[in-house]
């Protein structure tokens, strides 16, 4: 992971595990800049429900696009 502040390349110099959070890490940088990086758990169930939303509105946009080219084409004819 790069630094925020420099872009330089960070190493883990601790790791806690959070009841908050999956993971709390402190990273340090090349030029000595500290930072904490917070890692989130989410539920497999919670990813496939998310993924699942996500297609149906791909669905539905496809599927408009569709009609609308149908319009057209029926139009020039």
């Amino acid at each position: 992971m790069k630094c925020p502040v420099c872009g330089a390349w960070s190493s883990v110099k601790q790791t806690r595990d959070s009841p908050t959070f999956g993971h709390v890490r402190r990273r340090e940088c090349a030029n000595e800049h500290r930072f904490t990086t917070k890692e989130v758990f989410i539920p497999q169930e919670d990813i496939d429900e998310e993924r699942r939303s996500h297609l149906e509105g791909m669905r539905e946009r496809l599927e408009s696009i569709r009609a609308r080219r149908r319009k057209t084409t029926r139009k020039d004819t």
